[in-house]
C-alpha cells in the first residue's frame, strides 16, 4: 500500500503544478486592466460658446497712446537729422505693435510688393542674429530676397537695395539679440549711406554694448554710434483703462463686462499686468472666458481675483 501510494504521490504534485501553470498562463493571457490615466477636469461648453473662446484669443489690436505719439515724435525727429538710438521697454508686446504701427503708416504695398520710395525699413532679429540674418531680414522686407549667396554678395545687394528704395530709417527690433558682428555691419550702413538707425530692445540693450562693463571693450564703436535714447514706458492706471475699453469695444458683447465700473477691478488688472500689455491682454482674455463658463456670477474684484487663479507679477527691474 505504501508503495502504491508513494507511486501516485507525484501524479499529485504534477497536477498541481500544471494547475499552478495553467493558472500563471491564464494570468498573463488576461492581464487586468490598468486605470485610465486622468487628463485633468475640462469645461463643458457648447459648441456656440466653444467658438466664442476661440475668437477670443484672437482679439488682437493695436490702441495708441500718448507713449506711442512720444514714440512717434522722437523718430520723426531721429530721421529728419540721421541719428541713431535706442528705444528700450519692458513691455515688448506694446513696443513691437506701436513700431508696426509706425511703419505701416510711411510705406505702402501693392499686391505685396513694396512701393518706392519707401522711407523707413523694420526688422525682428531673431535668436542670435548673424550678419546675414541681419541682411536677410532687411531685404525680406524690401524686396523678398532669394536665401543664397556669400556675406559680401548679401551686403552689397542689401547697400544697394536700402540706397534704391530711398530708406531713411532702420528700425531693428529686439536688437539686444544680435551679435557683435551684426552690429558692426549697422554701424558701417549708417556711416556709409547715412540712414538712421534705431535699436529696439529690452532696458538692458544698452548693457549688451556698454564697452564699460568686463569684456566689452570692442563695443566701443557701436555704443558710440547709438548714444540717444528713448524709453517706452509701461502702462499707466490710465492707459490700462484706456486699453480695457478698447478691448471690450472689441469683445462687442451686448451685455458688457464693465470692468471700468469698479476702481478695485482696475487696480487688480494693474496689479496683475505690471503695465505690461502681453500680460494684460492675458488677463483680459482669462476674464472673458470665466464669464463664459460662470454666466450668472459677477464681475466684481473678488470673482476678477479668481478668474486670474494663482500667478507671479512680471519683473520691472533686476
Amino acid at each position: 500500500m505504501s508503495q502504491s501510494n508513494l507511486a501516485v504521490q507525484p501524479l499529485e504534485e504534477e497536477s498541481h503544478h500544471s494547475k499552478v501553470q495553467s493558472g500563471a498562463a491564464q494570468s498573463d493571457a488576461n492581464p487586468s486592466t490598468p486605470k485610465a490615466l486622468k487628463l485633468g477636469a475640462q469645461k463643458e461648453r457648447s459648441l456656440e460658446q466653444q467658438v466664442e473662446v476661440e475668437r477670443i484669443c484672437q482679439i488682437d489690436l493695436y490702441v495708441q497712446l500718448e507713449r506711442d505719439e512720444n514714440l512717434f515724435t522722437a523718430l520723426n525727429q531721429w530721421r529728419e537729422t540721421g541719428i541713431c538710438g535706442c528705444v528700450t521697454t519692458m513691455d515688448r508686446l506694446g513696443l513691437a505693435k506701436s513700431l508696426i504701427f509706425y511703419t505701416q503708416s510711411h510705406i505702402r504695398r501693392r499686391g505685396g510688393l513694396l512701393m518706392t520710395p519707401a522711407p523707413l525699413a523694420y526688422i525682428e532679429i531673431e535668436q542670435n542674429g548673424s550678419p546675414t540674418d541681419l541682411f536677410l531680414l532687411i531685404l525680406e522686407f524690401l524686396v523678398n530676397p532669394l536665401d543664397c549667396g556669400y556675406l559680401r554678395q548679401l551686403r552689397s545687394r542689401t547697400w544697394g537695395t536700402l540706397k534704391s528704395c530711398g530708406v531713411k530709417l532702420l528700425i531693428v527690433n529686439n536688437a539686444d539679440l544680435l551679435s557683435f558682428n551684426a552690429f558692426n555691419e549697422l554701424v558701417r550702413i549708417t556711416e556709409k549711406l547715412k540712414i538712421s538707425i534705431v535699436l529696439a530692445g529690452s532696458p538692458y540693450l544698452n548693457d549688451v554694448i556698454d564697452p564699460r562693463l568686463d569684456k566689452k571693450k570692442k563695443y566701443i564703436t557701436t555704443y558710440n554710434t547709438f548714444l540717444k535714447q528713448h524709453p517706452y514706458v509701461r502702462l499707466s492706471k490710465e492707459n490700462i483703462a484706456t486699453v480695457i475699453a478698447e478691448w471690450e469695444k472689441k469683445l462687442g458683447w451686448t451685455k458688457p463686462l464693465n470692468l471700468l465700473k469698479d476702481k478695485g477691478i482696475i487696480n487688480t488688472l494693474e496689479a496683475s499686468s505690471q503695465g505690461q500689455l502681453r500680460v494684460l491682454y492675458e488677463n483680459l482674455r482669462e476674464v472673458a472666458i470665466w464669464k463664459i463658463d460662470h454666466p450668472k456670477a459677477q464681475i466684481n474684484p473678488q470673482n476678477i481675483s479668481k478668474a486670474l487663479g494663482v500667478c507671479q507679477q512680471p519683473i520691472l527691474k533686476l
